[in-house]
């Protein structure tokens, strides 16, 4: 894939800041703390009238130099080949540490690709500092100010010359999956798994994964794109910053996905915050796999856990239940199985003349009465997919209460054959 721009730099020195100021928008979350961008993230950005892939790449808080190093060390040999330039960013307010000057050698037998971007230069005596970046020995640098802007036009000059004049685009197209669940169930573990690859880093502090990452990836010759997303914790939990962000961006995720994968953890049974999230993918009729995972951890068997998620998350009767074991790679196809099946009846496209006698059934067998009159349907249709949205023409709109209505969703969806998704229900009058 040409036309990529790779961001490469030690934690805190204001890769986000930069990636966000290029695409103009606010996609990486930005926040003083080092190494609070854990994943690769990829947008498309725009300049003089050309268009190039940028990476930010990111790198879990490591406790030592070392793994810092490490961590930049697989990201280079992972993007540098399919980089046409690389921004190794430093900063002008710390001046050259020892990790710059090692980073600088780990790319320097790609220096034709490197421009070096000293960012942070917000005040007179930050630019009295760049003189001693010129000790790294790349040609090519750019004194920069990503949180004001300033530089930012001349570096993207020197970018756009070295990437083709050619459209660019981030096709993730596919069955749209979102990994929801309280922090530390496992769910950054489980797109590893999926991936067979360390894409998303994985580590034991919950709160590791701060965005909602998009990855694009094929399973038996579907087209998949896994979200993963920070964990939801209850609003009281969560303090105005990263976290808030990433709780937003987490609903955000359910709502751009077309089956929310709700993961539990099978060694703690189902959890208030788990009904919580439960009922957000139910208000927002979404297709869902419920996930019990570190089932290795669990005393009760599957029977027994599949009978405890029925009993709470009862709301979500559609939803299959998958059993895996993430660290393992346990329970992986079964899970795909599952999202396959819920995603062709989230799918499913009925003829108005089917649907209008499948709502004729279902009434015939449990009438409706209003104020002592019969209610009728007049006429029914399906309005759309992604829900199966059924509506109804009615002469008592006023008498279809809520108790009604579910009973009458789950005959229709019986009746439709939507097994494995939610079914919408939109009642109107004649008028």
């Amino acid at each position: 894939m040409g036309n990529r721009v790779v961001i490469i730099g030690r934690p805190n020195v204001g890769k986000s800041s930069l990636f966000n100021r290029i695409i103009k928008k606010r996609k990486a979350i930005v926040e003083d703390t080092p190494g609070v961008t854990r994943d690769t993230i990829e947008a498309v950005a725009q300049w003089g009238g050309k268009e190039f892939i940028l990476v930010d790449t990111g790198g879990l808080i490591p406790d030592t130099h070392e793994e810092i190093l490490e961590r930049v060390k697989e990201t280079v040999e992972r993007e540098i080949n399919r980089a046409d330039a690389v921004l190794f960013v430093v900063s002008a307010r710390e001046g050259v540490t020892p990790l710059d000057r090692e980073i600088a050698r780990l790319l320097y037998p790609y220096k034709d690709k490197v421009i070096l971007v000293v960012n942070k230069v917000d005040t007179p005596e930050d630019e009295e500092k760049i003189m001693e970046f010129y000790e790294l020995a790349y040609e090519k640098m750019f004194p920069v100010s990503a949180t004001h802007g300033r530089g930012v036009g001349e570096l993207l000059d020197e970018v756009i010359k070295r990437v083709k004049d050619e459209k660019v685009e981030l096709s993730y197209e596919g069955i749209r999956i979102a990994f929801v669940g309280r922090p530390n169930v496992g769910k950054s573990s489980l797109v590893n798994a999926l991936l067979k690859e360390e894409r998303v880093i994985v580590s034991p502090v919950a709160g590791t994964t701060r965005d909602a990452i998009e990855v694009p990836f094929k399973w038996k010759g579907k087209s998949f794109v896994l979200i993963d997303t920070a964990g939801v914790r209850r609003p009281s939990k969560v303090e105005y910053g990263v976290e808030f962000f990433s709780v937003g961006r987490s609903l955000k995720a359910i709502d751009f996905s077309d089956i929310v994968c709700l993961i539990i953890d099978a060694s703690e049974g189902v959890t208030r915050q788990d009904k919580r999230i439960g009922g957000l993918i139910e208000r927002r009729f979404k297709g869902c796999v419920i996930v019990a995972n570190k089932m290795d951890l669990s005393p009760l068997s599957e029977e027994e856990v599949e009978r405890l998620i029925r009993k709470e998350l009862f709301f979500l009767d559609f939803a299959p239940v998958a059993f895996t074991v993430a660290t393992r790679g346990e329970g992986i196809e079964d899970l795909l199985e599952k999202v396959s099946l819920v995603y062709e009846d989230y799918t499913k496209q009925h003829k108005t003349s089917f649907v209008n006698r499948a709502v004729q059934q279902v009434l015939r067998n449990r009438p409706l009465h209003y104020r002592g009159k019969e209610v009728k349907v007049f006429y029914a249709f399906q309005e759309g997919i992604k829900p199966p949205t059924v509506v109804v023409i009615t002469n008592f709109p006023d008498a279809w209460k809520e108790s009604y209505k579910r009973f009458f969703v789950k005959k229709l969806r019986e009746a439709l054959g939507i097994k494995h998704a939610p079914l919408k229900l939109v009642i109107k009058g004649r008028d």
